[in-house]
């Protein structure tokens, strides 16, 4: 920052009080400009030590939140583990490993096990019943005994398990009750008329779906005994040439009034193994659990180079066309290599569901009817090729393309009074804040790992330190609650002297010149920061006060000495003049006479003296005239003279010309005395004789 004031002795007022001492410098460097550097806002590296964490045994896999009960519930290999809104664990069901004593629920069933199959139960499913209000149910299905589910009590927890699998209903061949895959599931529970149905989506090869097999999109209800699964739509599943080599990864699911979606990642062409890869929406009616109602589309994030930058105080919602209370999808996107390797740079897009929809149907109503250019409608996976067009669905970067060398792994919308905060989750232990309420905005970022703990972190973020500037904290969103104390941004809470969120103190690095006049009036440059109030407002002396304290005066002394004291009436003379702290201040200013003398050069003679060089200007009569040096309108003492002497003048040269070698020059001057410094210039001319042929 660079604050400019003048310093007027007399001028006391009161607003921010700024303290300088003025000191003579030996190597004062005179009038100067602010180092252009670049001053750290935010530290990302700060480790916040009080955030409340669960530790688990092993990796988290599944994690499911009862909000009427204020409980959190943990989903890890072989165990699921109830917790309270403190982190602490009330209750706990070892699901695994297969044939170990301590499994509760591995002799539930009469399964069938493959002696090849591993032991270890990965939790896939791990939901609350919409309708908790009539069954407190948790519903838990796992990799091992063919994906088959059961019900957990959480208002009784410490009763046995039921088992949602009816044996005489289920064989290798035909098995409702077999719904997640090991490969990979995505579930979600949609009530509809006081009943629940469980809308599935699975990764699946030849393995899951030959024996005991499992479907790629199906629709199930519990039976009202509570003992197995109706399939209400027996679904439909990638085709048997395919399952081998074509992998679909079921990423997402949600539900809205109307449909359920499912979010995967799979190849572009199904009959190429190096194809790209491709991120499709999937869609369900909640209501008419037909397979034809199946439809999908492609979503895409793309990056403009040239795309102006959103200004930051435009509303994103408005840039992007939606309507207030419109439902959007936010999603993080990576590159992809042909060999499915992810890059490590990461894109947000945000998608309109009303959008989406409107494509898919315009999609539908496209493949009704005829053209000559005909696509490919996506779905081969599931069914033969039909021509129609397919187009995919886009928008653009919400970041710019900003986030470079940061891969997202996942992605937390939450509303916080009229802010929509983005939380965002990253493959080095990291989670970023954003208000995507507007362009994004940075709130916090901080390493948590959540591999093997669970962090309770509020929606605020966890803190303010690493805010590093009272300027940053201070304009924190207020929802944060930050303010400065003692050098630290922190929360009230946090602060156990002065807490202050309206003012920063500020901070002053370097001022120019070091030195001045005691008399003058010099222009002082401030260099620091914070100088500015919070809101900012224009700086005037009703806003800031600048009290200069004098340590060791800077008073020039009379001047010692000019050198030369004469020169000719028509100017051009270069005088030194040799006095004290003639460097010091911000303006030099040489008199002599009534005229101006132009300053060449401010410099130091020795630790005591110093040097000002000018070149004198033109005189109307000759004579002795008074020398004056001004300092920030400060006048230094004087009693030297200058005297314009006659101008010089050139009667004659003789001889009048010479040769090249071997000549002399005589001149005759009158008056050559009135010149210091005496340049001589001559012109010569170079005969050449040629011989000439007739």
């Amino acid at each position: 920052a660079i604050f400019p004031y003048f310093l007027v002795p007399g001028m006391i007022k009161w607003t921010a009080l700024l303290w300088i001492i003025l000191w003579i410098s030996q190597n004062a460097r005179g009038q100067g400009l602010c180092p252009n550097s670049v001053r750290q806002q935010v530290d990302f590296n700060i480790i916040y030590q009080n955030l409340t964490y669960y530790q688990a045994e092993k990796p988290i896999q599944n994690i499911a939140i009862n909000t009427e009960d204020k409980q959190i519930y943990i989903g890890s290999q072989n165990i699921i583990e109830g917790i309270d809104s403190h982190l602490q664990k009330i209750w706990e069901v070892k699901t695994g490993p297969i044939g170990s004593p301590d499994c509760q629920t591995c002799k539930l069933a009469d399964v069938e096990i493959d002696p090849s199959d591993p032991v270890d139960t990965d939790n896939e499913v791990l939901l609350i019943d919409p309708t908790a209000y009539l069954f407190p149910y948790l519903y838990v299905c796992g990799s091992t005994q063919h994906g088959i589910c059961y019900i957990i009590d959480y208002s009784q927890p410490l009763e046995k398990p039921q088992c949602l699998y009816k044996q005489w209903q289920n064989t290798q061949f035909i098995c409702p009750d077999c719904v997640a895959s090991p490969l990979g599931t995505r579930m979600i529970i949609v009530e509809q008329g006081a009943t629940s149905y469980f809308f599935v989506a699975n990764t699946v090869n030849d393995k899951v779906t030959e024996k005991y097999p499992r479907r790629s999109i199906s629709v199930l209800r519990p039976l009202s005994t509570e003992d197995g699964f109706e399939l209400v739509m027996s679904g439909f599943t990638v085709l048997p040439n395919l399952r081998q080599s074509y992998k679909i990864d079921y990423i997402y699911s949600f539900a809205t009034e109307d449909f359920v979606y499912f979010l995967s990642l799979q190849r572009e062409d199904a009959s190429k193994s190096n194809s790209p890869f491709r991120t499709h929406l999937g869609r369900l009616p909640v209501g008419i659990h037909e397979v034809w109602m199946y439809r999908e589309v492609v979503l895409e994030c793309r990056y403009v180079p040239k795309r102006r930058r959103r200004e930051t105080a435009s509303n994103l919602a408005k840039q992007l066309g939606l309507d207030v209370g419109e439902k959007v999808l936010y999603g993080v996107f990576a590159p992809v290599s042909e060999t499915g390797r992810i890059g490590k740079e990461s894109m947000l897009c945000v998608f309109s569901l009303k959008q989406a929809n409107q494509a898919i149907e315009e999609g539908v109503e496209s493949c009704c009817s005829t053209g000559t250019e005909q696509l490919s409608r996506g779905l081969c996976h599931f069914q033969m090729c039909e021509n129609c067009p397919h187009e995919p669905f886009y928008r653009l970067d919400v970041f710019n393309s900003e986030m470079k060398n940061v891969l997202f792994t996942s992605v937390l919308i939450t509303i916080h009074e009229q802010l929509t905060l983005g939380h965002f989750g990253t493959s080095d232990g990291r989670i970023l804040q954003v208000n995507t309420t507007f362009l994004p905005l940075l709130l916090f970022g901080f390493y948590l790992y959540m591999c093997l703990q669970l962090f309770k972190v509020p929606s605020t973020g966890p803190g303010c330190a690493h805010f590093v500037t009272c300027a940053k904290c201070l304009t924190a969103p207020v929802f944060m609650n930050c303010g400065w104390c003692s050098g630290v941004c922190s929360q009230k809470h946090e602060c156990s002297s002065q807490w202050s969120q309206d003012s920063c103190p500020p901070i002053i690095t370097e001022f120019y010149p070091n030195v001045a006049p005691a008399g003058g009036e010099t222009e002082l440059t401030l260099c620091g920061w914070d100088f500015m109030t919070q809101p900012p407002l224009s700086i005037t002396d009703q806003t800031h006060i600048i009290t200069v304290g004098l340590g060791s005066p800077c008073t020039p002394l009379p001047l010692q000495s000019i050198t030369p004291d004469y020169g000719p009436r028509f100017g051009g003379t270069l005088v030194t003049l040799r006095g004290s702290y003639l460097n010091c201040g911000n303006k030099q200013q040489v008199l002599i006479g009534d005229k101006p003398c132009d300053i060449k050069s401010v410099k130091d003679e020795t630790d005591s003296t110093s040097l000002i060089v000018c070149q004198t200007a033109s005189a109307s009569a000759v004579g002795k005239v008074p020398v004056k040096v001004l300092i920030d309108n400060f006048e230094i003492e004087s009693s030297k003279q200058f005297d314009y002497r006659v101008n010089p003048t050139i009667i004659s040269i003789q001889p009048h010309c010479s040769f090249k070698r071997y000549y002399s020059i005589l001149y005759y001057l009158f008056f050559l005395l009135q010149v210091y410094h005496k340049t001589l210039q001559y012109i010569y001319f170079l005969l050449e004789l040629k011989q000439l042929k007739l």
